[in-house]
This record gives structure tokens, sequence and C-alpha cells, in this order.
């Protein structure tokens, strides 16, 4: 068996290991969760893949891919052993990319690829590892994307699902937000949480909802900071730990830049119209879509 790990510090798509084996008859791995995906290449013999109580039988030209956070187990043919290449993924982008890829509900197997795209760039990236160059990490960042935008055109999601899961992460995020905007959260958290990038939460979360998640989580805090403001005797500082901030003055910053007045004396002048202005529109941009 040959293997090799990699530290990359790219954020968006890093190669973490490579590695090949021809293995002993009913050799097996698993089950097991991996926390990056690994993609493998059949170079001979034959196999079994297990995914989602799914059995696959595989032969020389397939693949199949470990997902990352899903229990897999696969094993070598007692006869026919298989021999095959391997390397993992990790990255923010990552999992954006493969759920643009149909490869979930086909189970996440690769059948008669050997004269793909697809696995011309895999073996580009299996080459790229033995070279000696200053630029071969950003060489290998090229054939990584490459790879991902073959898998996509390989295997599209069609636009109906595209959307459905457009709207699931959105929505996902929003009710994150709504769940724990009290607890001091940053989106950072929310992109953690729904597990896709920045970019993209940002693209599909105002295409649903009118408005930024920043902007929406901090419009969030501020209207219900106004309606304890209004309707409580509860101090600044009590109001300001229990919308998310960690001190009161960068609450009254806040507050101050969203309403025009302090919260001191948004409290004592009771402006419910503010408060209702900050509410309707946060409910109209939740209704848009």
């Amino acid at each position: 068996m040959e293997y090799k790990e990699f530290h990359q510090n790219f954020l968006d798509i890093n190669l973490d290991f490579v590695g090949n084996e021809a293995t002993n008859p009913n050799f097996s791995f698993g089950p097991a969760i991996r926390e990056n995906y690994v993609i493998h290449y059949i170079t001979s013999g034959s196999g079994l893949f297990m995914i989602n109580g799914f059995d696959h039988q595989l032969k020389a030209g397939d693949c199949f891919i470990l997902p990352a956070d899903v229990e897999t187990f696969y094993q070598s043919d007692d006869l026919n052993p298989w021999a095959y290449y391997w390397l993992g993924l990790s990255g923010r982008v990552v999992n954006d990319l493969f759920a643009r890829t149909a490869l979930n509900d086909k189970g996440w197997i690769l059948e008669n690829v050997s004269k793909s795209e697809f696995i011309e760039h895999f073996s580009r990236i299996q080459n790229l590892v033995e070279v000696d160059d200053k630029t071969v990490d950003l060489a290998i960042q090229v054939e990584l994307f490459a790879l991902m935008k073959s898998l996509i055109t390989l295997f599209p999601k069609s636009i109906a699902e595209h959307r459905n899961q457009s709207d699931y992460y959105a929505e996902k995020a929003y009710t994150f937000i709504n769940q724990n905007y009290s607890h001091g959260i940053k989106i950072k958290d929310v992109l953690s949480h729904v597990m896709i990038s920045r970019a993209y939460l940002f693209t599909i979360f105002k295409h649903k909802y009118g408005l930024s998640p920043q902007k929406y989580l901090i419009d969030l805090r501020m209207a219900k900071a106004a309606m304890l403001l209004i309707h409580s005797d509860n101090l600044i500082s009590q109001i300001s730990e229990s919308v998310g901030f960690s001190d009161s003055l960068s609450f009254s910053s806040a507050f101050k830049k969203r309403y025009g007045v302090s919260p001191t004396k948004f409290k004592t002048q009771k402006h419910d119209n503010l408060m209702l202005k900050t509410l309707n529109n946060m409910n109209m941009n939740r209704l848009k879509k």
C-alpha cells in the first residue's frame, strides 16, 4: 500500500491525502464515518460497497465515494480482490459542490468511468503529488476544481432538485438564527450548522428572504431588544445579553445605528412605531418568496 498525506492551507478545497493498494481477498474497511470525502477508483478486481443500507457490486473502471459524515463499508472480493487508487478532499465548498451532483441519489457510485474526463483529472492529481515544484500546490488546486466540475457535468442535479435544495439550506439557516440569536452566534456558526459556503448562503438566503443572513440576524436582535425595552422592566445590560451581545456598549452602539437613538432614550420615549417598522419589514422579507 502507498499512502501520502498533504497539509494544504486553502480554505475552499484541499487535497488531504492520496494512496493506492492491491488488496488481499476479503479485505474490508468499516463500518466507518469519515470527516472528509474519499474517492476510490478501481483499477482491477471487484468488491462490495455499502452505503445507506444498499449494497453495490463494483468492478474495474468503477468509482465509489465515501461522503463526509456518512457511515460506509466496503469489502474486496474473495476470489478477485480489487486494487484501487484513492484521494481525500475537504474544504468549505466541497459540500456545496457535491450537493450540485445527483451522486447521493445514485448511491455515491460511478460506473464505467475509466475513459471519462473525471478520471483524467483524478489521474493528473495522482501524478502531481510526485512533482517537486514550487507551484505544484496551485496545479493541484486547478485539478481539484476541474475534477468537481467534471463530476457535476457527469451527474448533474436537476434544476428543480437544486432549487429545493437551495430552499432547504436557506430555511435551515433561518431556523438556526431564530433559535440561537440569543446565544451570541455569528454567521460562522450558521455556516458550520448548514455546512455550506458563505457566498452560497448569502445568495440563497437573500433570494428567499430579501436580505443577507448577517442583516437578518442584526434586525432580529434589534427587534427583540426593542420589544423588551418597551414591554419589560429589564436593565439595558440584561436585554443586551438576552439578544446575544457580549457587552452593553456593543449593543448600545448597534441599537443606535439601527434606530437612531440609544436604548435608554428608546425605552423612555417608547418608540413603538420604530419597532413595528422593523418587525413589518422582516415579515415582508420572510414572506416574499
